[in-house]
């Protein structure tokens, strides 16, 4: 499967001032990459100039909101515009301003409610780097391997407010091919928010609020090189006391099942899913069991993501 960066799905266990960003479980976060054999005249013309424009926006809604508040439910949008800078054939840095906009603020919870003093509101920026070594992927027998570290500046009013000292997050990804249609694919992805230590929670003083770890294995089948439906499966944990030494998933413990399609069209990358993120804590999140509830109402996203970088 073809990746690329960014958020999704606010998580329905996340704590609560959790960033959209950072609760997301669809795998349309992983790092960016190519589709594996496309060379539209679009990609080719990118290819000839270092310099590329990104841009994105992740579009998401509930279930159970819709059924529960109606035309006041909020369908949320995470739009980001960049500029990326190929450094040579394998390191890559990118600057990245995110944009959030609410359709509805009436009814938006947690660290949502706190940012949205209306519609629109201006996010974090990001910095990153990024690094494609295609000859660690030759020796692991990989398809394609991607590594990159991003760094989220607080500069939203809400981080100014808790006086963070904004975000760190890495991510791993590496695909396989088992044939000339299917693929596994594998993303790990650990994370932080930093404190400072005159955040308004003095018991955390400048404790980390969070570490978060997030895995996902996928399968992807490519019908061509424009359509790929893939099947993949996130654990997604946040523990507050880490940094303590006490690893336990005591903010988040989720494992998202995810049913997508990927769409590649020269420099576009679209991507839709059903999310469905269920509660580990109660043996909720098998596909096999009685107590499964995979893909239930109440826990369901529908999600639409555009991405392009010229």
């Amino acid at each position: 499967m073809v990746l690329r960066s960014v958020v999704l799905v606010c998580s329905l266990f996340a704590a609560s001032l959790t960033y959209a960003q950072e609760s997301a479980t669809n795998i349309a976060e992983a790092p960016n990459l190519a589709p594996p054999t496309q060379t539209s005249a679009a990609n080719a013309s990118a290819a000839k100039s270092p310099w590329h424009l990104s841009l994105g926006t992740e579009n998401y809604t509930y279930e159970l909101d819709q059924r529960t508040y109606g035309s006041k439910a909020a369908t949320m949008s995470l739009n980001f515009v960049g500029g990326v800078y190929d450094i040579n054939s394998t390191w890559s840095a990118e600057l990245r301003q995110h944009f959030q906009f609410a359709s509805s603020t009436d009814n938006l919870g947690g660290r949502d409610r706190a940012l949205h003093r209306n519609n629109w509101e201006t996010s974090e920026t990001m910095i990153r780097a990024i690094a494609k070594p295609q000859w660690l992927a030759f020796e692991m027998g990989a398809k394609s391997m991607v590594f990159d570290v991003r760094y989220y500046a607080p500069n939203d009013h809400v981080a100014q407010d808790n006086k963070e000292l904004g975000r760190l997050r890495s991510d791993t990804f590496a695909e396989w091919f088992m044939g000339p249609k299917f693929s596994i694919a594998g993303w790990i992805s650990p994370r932080v928010q930093l404190n400072s230590s005159s955040n308004p929670n003095a018991n955390k003083g400048a404790d980390a609020e969070y570490y978060q770890l997030k895995a996902a294995p996928y399968l992807n089948y490519y019908i061509n090189d424009n359509i790929a439906p893939y099947y993949g499966y996130t654990f997604v944990g946040k523990s507050s006391e880490a940094q303590r030494g006490q690893w336990t998933p005591d903010m988040t413990n989720v494992g998202a099942h995810e049913a997508g399609l990927n769409l590649y069209y020269g420099a576009f990358y679209i991507n839709t899913a059903l999310i469905s993120e269920t509660d580990l804590n109660n043996g909720a999140g098998s596909l096999l069991t009685n107590d499964s509830r995979a893909f239930a109402y109440d826990n369901l996203s529908y999600n639409l993501n555009i991405y392009a970088t010229f």
